[in-house]
C-alpha cells in the first residue's frame, strides 16, 4: 500500500492537511497547558486566601466555640472542622495542585515548613474515605489546636477534549476544501499538458494547450507548445526530403531500365531487371510509408467494421481464405484511406504468410479492437518487436522471392499510432500469429 500520494494534488493536500493539523494540535496543547496552569494558580491563590481567613477567625475564638464556628464557615467546596490533632498526613509525593496550595498558604502567612501546615490525604482512623479529588489541609493555631479543612476538587476539571476534536475536525475540513481547490488549479494545466503530449501527431496539426495557471505551469505550457511546433517542422522537413529523394530516384532508374535493352546476355539482363524491380518496389513502399505520415487527409467519422468487411470481401474475391468472424459497428474518427491501407497490409500479411486469416472487429465504449489470426508458423519471440522496424524481414519466411520489402508492418504501425492506437503482435499457443490493433476513441469519435 502506498503511504505517500503519487500525484502533485495528493501530496499538496497531504502536506497541508498533516502540517496544519499538527501545528493546530500543538498550539491548542500549548494554550491548554498554559490555561490549566493559570487556572490552577488562580484557584490555589483564592483557596489559600480563604483558608487563611478561616484560620485567623478561629484563632480569635475560645476553643469551645471553634467547632460550631467552623461549621458556620464551611460551604461550597470547603468543609471546616476544629480538633486538637491534625487530620491530614503529608503524602509521599505531593500533587501539583496540592503543592501550589501549600506554596500559596506559606507565602501569604510568611511561615516555613515547621510542621504547622499539612496539605495531603486523610490520616488513618479518621473515617474519611480517600478520594483522588479530595485534599485535606490541617493548619495549627497559635494555642496548639488545629483547623482541618476538606477541599473537594481543588483544581477543578477543565476537560476540553471534545472542543479540541471539533475544532481540529473543522480545521481539517476547511484545509481539505482549500487544498482541493488549490491543487486542482495547479494540476489541471499539467494534466492537460500530459493529455496533449499523448495526442502529438494524433491530429493533423499540433493542438496548443492554454497558457494559464501559476508561473511554472505557464512556462511549461509555453515550452510544450513551442516543442510541438519544432517537432512538426522537423518531421515535415524530414518527410518531404525523403519523399523527394525516393521520387527523384525513379527517373534515373527508368533510364537505366531502357539501357538494359542493349545488354546482349539474356541471363545477365534478366538478373539486372529483377534487381531493378526490387529497387522500384522498395522505393514505392518507401513513398507509401512517407505518405502514411504526411497525407493531409482530413479526419472523418467512419465505421471501421464496414471498412474491414470491404477489405475482407476484396481478398475473398481473389480466392483467399479470409473469414470475418465478428463485425461490430465501430464508429471512429480518423483518416479513412490511411486506416484502410493499414488494415489491408495486416490482413494481407496474414494471408501471405499464414495461409488464412480470421478477422474480428470488437467495439467497446472507450476503444475499438481489430484482431487478425492466421495459421502460419508465427514469429520467433525475439523477433516480434524487430519486425516492426523499417525494412526488417525474417529471411526464413519472408525472402525477396515473396516480394516483401519489410515496410508493410511499419506503415501499418505508423498509421495506427498516428490515430493514437497501438499495434501488438503475439504468437498463439495453438500456432499462428495474433495481430491486435487497439484504437482509443477520443472526444468526438
Amino acid at each position: 500500500m502506498r503511504l505517500v500520494p503519487d500525484t502533485i494534488a495528493g501530496r499538496t493536500i497531504a502536506v497541508l492537511l498533516l502540517g496544519l493539523t499538527a501545528l493546530h494540535l500543538a498550539s491548542i496543547w500549548a494554550y491548554q497547558l498554559g490555561l490549566d496552569s493559570e487556572v490552577g494558580l488562580t484557584n490555589a491563590a483564592r483557596t489559600a486566601e480563604r483558608l487563611i481567613s478561616i484560620k485567623s477567625t478561629l484563632s480569635r475564638l475560645p476553643a469551645e466555640k471553634r467547632e460550631e464556628t467552623a461549621h458556620t464557615l464551611s460551604g461550597g467546596a470547603l468543609e471546616v472542622h476544629y480538633s486538637t490533632v491534625p487530620l491530614a498526613v503529608a503524602p509521599a509525593v505531593m500533587t501539583g495542585p496540592a503543592s501550589a496550595l501549600q506554596s500559596e498558604i506559606e507565602k501569604s502567612t510568611k511561615t516555613h515548613r515547621d510542621g504547622g501546615l499539612i496539605v495531603g490525604t486523610p490520616a488513618q482512623g479518621t473515617g474519611t474515605r480517600t478520594d483522588p479529588h479530595l485534599t485535606l489541609v490541617s493548619m495549627r493555631l497559635p494555642d496548639g489546636g488545629w483547623v482541618n479543612t476538606n477541599i473537594a476538587v481543588l483544581d477543578g476539571a477543565h476537560n476540553s477534549r471534545g472542543a479540541i476534536i471539533v475544532s481540529t475536525a473543522l480545521m481539517a475540513l476547511g484545509v481539505l476544501g482549500i487544498a482541493l481547490g488549490m491543487a486542482r488549479s495547479v494540476t489541471q494545466p499539467i494534466r492537460k499538458c500530459a493529455e496533449e503530449a499523448k495526442r502529438v501527431y494524433v491530429t493533423s496539426e499540433p493542438q496548443p494547450i492554454p497558457v494559464d495557471g501559476p508561473k511554472e505551469v505557464r512556462e511549461l505550457a509555453a515550452s510544450f507548445n513551442e516543442m510541438q511546433l519544432r517537432v512538426k517542422k522537423l518531421v515535415d522537413e524530414r518527410t518531404l526530403m525523403l519523399a523527394a529523394i525516393s521520387h527523384d530516384l525513379k527517373s534515373p532508374l527508368a533510364r537505366l531500365r531502357l539501357r538494359l535493352e542493349d545488354v546482349a546476355d539474356e541471363d545477365v539482363r534478366r538478373a539486372i531487371e529483377t534487381d531493378f524491380d526490387d529497387m522500384l518496389q522498395m522505393i514505392g513502399s518507401s513513398l507509401e510509408f512517407l505518405r502514411s505520415d504526411h497525407t493531409g487527409e482530413e479526419r472523418q467519422r467512419l465505421d471501421l467494421g464496414a471498412i474491414v468487411r470491404t477489405i475482407c470481401d476484396d481478398f475473398a474475391d481473389q480466392g483467399l481464405a479470409v473469414t470475418l468472424e465478428r463485425q461490430d459497428k465501430a464508429i471512429f474518427t480518423g483518416r479513412r484511406l490511411a486506416l484502410k491501407r493499414a488494415f489491408a497490409n495486416l490482413i494481407g500479411n496474414a494471408l501471405k504468410y499464414g495461409q488464412s486469416a480470421t478477422v474480428r472487429v470488437l467495439a467497446a465504449p472507450q476503444n475499438v479492437t481489430l484482431e487478425i489470426e492466421d495459421q502460419g508458423p508465427g514469429i520467433p519471440e525475439d523477433e516480434l518487436e524487430k519486425v516492426l522496424a523499417p525494412f526488417y524481414r525474417i529471411e526464413a519466411s519472408r525472402s525477396r522471392d515473396t516480394g516483401g520489402t519489410g515496410l508493410g508492418l511499419t506503415i501499418a504501425q505508423s498509421v495506427i499510432e498516428s490515430h493514437g492506437g497501438t499495434l501488438q503482435l503475439k504468437n498463439r499457443p495453438e500456432g499462428g500469429l495474433l495481430v491486435r490493433v487497439v484504437l482509443a476513441k477520443v472526444e468526438g469519435s
